[in-house]
């Protein structure tokens, strides 16, 4: 039987409703505002766009003031659309760029864009002060593959001096060896139509030396491995008749051996390697798989014969919302070892319409710790070129970030942002 409520039910039963109204209203508020604090945070450091920014050796956490004729190691490199090659610094207590712009001191004006060859400058690891290697373009003539040359920018009594290496025109995408205490640094780069690559002695600048390599790779993937004088690569292997089945390799300049590090069905895209203090300063690798939807970690361990074995140690697979890797690269904290790179929805890593977030993780097999680093929607954003500093606060990764591009405007510029790796302070050794 329905009855009516009282004046006095309907009084109570409205304080009730009321009481759980705003009860509900309160859950609501609080879960706005925590889903509103779980977004990363990510700071502007520049408006200006500072294409493929390089930072000198300061990066890895241990700054120097009296380095390079007291301009410190604590500063970066980029050529701009403009063709010029500029320097700027970055403050070793607080991660910001000085000036904004990063346009400090002008080194070159016929520099070549990173879109033109690839890459940018480079950093050149030495037990002197820090050089430069990138590709410039000859005075007076258009650029072009037979316009462009490798040159050296270097800094003499505290000087910069710049200028083409010798006999060193028709060559382009140059990449220094990162190695602290050699006193006789290498680099490497291509002919500037790909057609052949080639090494070089800073103590002998004159002299080039042929890669053997290029039945392997046309060079898009090299990288000098820090300490040594070798250099990892991507390439495929001789008379292999499948399509995209590359495999991982390691060629010595010293001693001019090549080495195959990897050998199974599934094809491998680009290469880092680098000593992991995680594992007593061995050698490890990272490389993509899996089509890119899986990060690899190896490690050379004894088989079950006994036989030391390039073999994966750790396998990272990604989100299925943003399964495609880009652009991992890996740096050393605190005693162990960290990957960073980019996750797009997008199998196209040039594609400039949909935007991506970072993630970071670490190597160890009995960790499992990756996690984003970016991971915000409501501003829909490409982040490109991610690179690591790790400051007096601890490790930024600082990189591009660019408005998506659509069928009414072009992609546009969003400044040079960095995000914290909430990875602690350096300490003190």
């Amino acid at each position: 039987m329905v009855r009516e409520l009282s004046a006095a039910a309907r009084r109570k039963h409205g304080r009730v409703g009321t009481r759980r109204w705003l009860a509900t209203m309160a859950v609501a508020m609080a879960t706005c505002v925590a889903q509103a604090q779980t977004v990363l945070p990510e700071v502007q450091v520049s408006k200006a766009y500072i294409p493929d920014l390089e930072f000198d050796w300061g990066r890895n956490g241990v700054f120097c003031q009296s380095c390079n004729f007291g301009t410190s190691n604590a500063r970066f490199a980029f050529s701009d659309a403009n063709m010029k090659l500029w320097i700027g610094y970055i403050d070793f207590q607080t991660g910001a760029f000085y000036p904004p712009d990063g346009r400090a001191v002008l080194l070159d004006s016929s520099a070549a864009a990173p879109t033109d060859f690839g890459n940018g400058p480079e950093w050149v690891g030495s037990s002197g002060n820090s050089q430069l290697v990138y590709t410039k373009y000859l005075s007076g003539q258009a650029p072009s593959e037979t316009s462009a040359g490798v040159a050296l920018a270097q800094m003499i009594n505290g000087s910069w001096s710049t200028g083409f290496m010798s006999n060193a025109v028709g060559r382009a995408s140059p990449a220094g060896s990162q190695d602290l205490t050699d006193a006789d640094p290498r680099i490497n780069y291509v002919a500037s139509d790909k057609s052949g690559l080639f090494w070089r002695s800073l103590s002998q600048p004159d002299v080039e030396n042929i890669l053997p390599i290029s039945e392997l790779t046309s060079g898009n993937s090299r990288r000098w491995v820090p300490g040594t004088r070798k250099i990892i690569f991507q390439g495929h292997p001789p008379n292999s008749p499948a399509l995209l089945i590359d495999q991982v390799y390691l060629y010595d300049t010293n001693s001019g051996e090549l080495e195959q590090l990897t050998f199974d069905a599934d094809g491998k895209l680009g290469a880092f390697m680098w000593r992991a203090p995680e594992f007593n300063n061995d050698y490890v690798f990272i490389t993509m798989a899996r089509l890119r939807k899986q990060l690899q970690v190896y490690r050379k361990v004894p088989g079950a014969d006994g036989q030391l074995r390039w073999t994966v140690i750790k396998a990272v697979n990604t989100p299925s919302a943003l399964p495609y890797i880009w652009s991992p690269e890996a740096f050393t904290h605190n005693g162990r070892s960290f990957v960073f790179m980019q996750l797009s929805a997008s199998s196209k890593f040039w594609d400039r319409s949909v935007p991506n977030q970072l993630a970071i993780t670490g190597i160890d097999p009995l960790r499992q710790d990756f996690r984003m680093l970016t991971n915000d929607r409501s501003k829909p954003r490409l982040r490109l070129d991610p690179e690591f500093f790790i400051t007096a606060k601890g490790p930024y990764i600082y990189y591009n970030r660019v408005v998506p591009e659509t069928s009414a405007h072009p992609a546009v510029n969003d400044g040079v942002w960095r995000v914290d790796t909430k990875l602690g302070a350096p300490k003190q050794h």
